[in-house]
């Protein structure tokens, strides 16, 4: 029989707009979900994700409560639907998500972390700046090299290596700077410094990490149902304890997500539902193995679609044991 995985995405996937669907369509799951994300940020959560401006959904503090808020309603439905994934992942803050999805912590517990992790990150940026880049067509193993020869400018290391050759680097703004230099001179496709602001994934975020593991330790956990695989280490994740120390270590560390998704392949997954905003996991795994099948819903209309792509395999009953959404 083929297994199912649910994927989350990271900030990055957030866009004007996103939630309306759902909130047209079942206004109850969608409402409850903007109330959380709001009591815990303090935020007009509501209004910056169906009306924008991009620029402020666009703040890390509110990018990662909002995607969350998103996300969490689509596993709701996706619940209702009955259907149930064999393995849950999340790219970055994904995560988070898909450790409330799979029952590891509360919606409730979840959002205030999430909320949280916004915050902290936000703050990193100002007392601890830094720099992002994507390198496109060279093979992480050059890409660590050339960091080597970078980290004489300053820190930098891979942060996310999103496909064998789409690798994401982190950490201070010279050296990522360098490291873009040599990566052009090494034959990249493209070198390109993103806009991000701070060094996420490196360890100029250590401080965010020791301040969300004092959180972490104040909150219930629960082993996954189903397991969760990590991104630190790209393994499959099964007791509460081995969830809890990949939120926290995933942090500082570079996420796997090209591993992550050869875990769940190797696993027997043949189905990825993407569920929250965007695209961009769908159009990884399909990069990393063009045979899976991938779909992308963060609406109604598309979960549906992916229903009736996957037929009765999907459903499972009444009740999935994926979490409920906040």
């Amino acid at each position: 029989m083929s297994k199912i995985a649910f994927l989350y995405p990271g900030q990055g996937s957030h866009r004007v707009g996103m939630g309306a669907e759902i909130l047209e369509a079942h206004p109850e799951v969608m409402e409850g979900c903007f109330a959380a994300a709001q009591e815990a940020s303090g935020l007009d959560i509501r209004t910056l994700c169906l009306e924008g401006p991009m620029e402020e959904l666009t703040r890390t503090e509110v990018a990662q409560p909002a995607l969350f808020a998103v996300s969490m309603a689509m596993t709701e439905l996706a619940r209702e639907a009955g259907v149930q994934a064999d393995y849950v992942a999340g790219h970055s803050l994904g995560e988070y998500t898909a450790a409330v999805a799979a029952g590891c912590l509360s919606a409730a517990d979840g959002i205030v972390l999430v909320s949280e992790r916004g915050r902290r990150m936000a703050d990193i940026q100002s007392e601890r700046p830094g720099a992002m880049g994507a390198v496109i067509g060279l093979p992480s193993e050059q890409v660590d090299e050339l960091c080597e020869t970078a980290r004489a400018v300053g820190i930098v290391a891979p942060a996310n290596l999103n496909t064998p050759k789409q690798i994401v680097v982190s950490g201070e703004e010279d050296a990522v700077l360098r490291l873009l230099e040599l990566a052009k001179e090494a034959g990249a496709e493209k070198a390109i410094h993103l806009r991000a602001g701070a060094a996420f994934h490196s360890e100029l975020m250590e401080p965010v990490r020791d301040a969300l593991a004092e959180t972490m330790a104040g909150l219930q956990w629960q082993d996954p149902t189903p397991p969760l695989v990590s991104n630190a280490s790209a393994r499959v994740v099964d007791s509460a304890a081995g969830v809890r120390e990949a939120l926290t270590v995933q942090i500082t560390s570079p996420v796997r997500w090209a591993d992550c998704v050869r875990t769940l392949l190797d696993a027997g997954v043949t189905s990825f539902l993407e569920l929250g905003s965007g695209r961009v996991l769908g159009g990884l795994v399909r990069q990393i193995e063009p045979e899976a099948e991938v779909l992308s819903a963060d609406s109604p209309k598309k979960l549906a679609k992916f229903l009736e792509r996957a037929g009765d395999e999907a459903r499972t009953g009444d009740a999935a044991p994926t979490g409920g959404a906040a």
